[in-house]
């Protein structure tokens, strides 16, 4: 099978609940990839765009790693806040010491990318 086009499209965030939609449908050459293309293509969408989008994304990767450590903050403090709650009730100084609570009503992080890659005029037989 032979790719002999390939189209892609991105969606990129620019800010202030703004988007701008980049294509580009391009032929690949021998020894390409889609992947490669497609990582080539992302590249110079977001050239496109210019600067806003590069901080935008440097900024969401900050704030994903921001938000790993404090997990695992979470996680810790949750188990020491355990391990206390048992202590207290097993030597009877609290016996009705309450488990960390679950914070289960926060809101769920939103995606602020949109991005799809389609292939088309697949030819079998090269």
């Amino acid at each position: 099978m032979k790719v002999k086009l390939i189209h892609a499209h991105f969606l990129i965030s620019i800010g202030d609940y703004s988007n701008e939609r980049i294509g580009f449908t391009v032929e690949p050459e021998d020894g390409d990839t889609v992947d490669s293309i497609v990582s080539t293509l992302r590249t110079e969408a977001k050239k496109a765009v210019g600067p806003k989008a590069d901080e935008l994304y440097d900024a969401q990767s900050s704030l994903r790693n921001e938000c790993y450590a404090l997990e695992k903050k979470l996680t810790k403090v949750r188990s020491e806040w355990d391990a206390t709650a048992e202590f207290l009730k097993a030597q009877g100084i609290k016996p009705d010491a309450p488990p960390m609570p679950q914070f289960n009503n926060l809101l769920s992080a939103v995606k602020v990318e949109e991005e799809s890659v389609s292939e088309a005029e697949i030819v079998d037989g090269f």
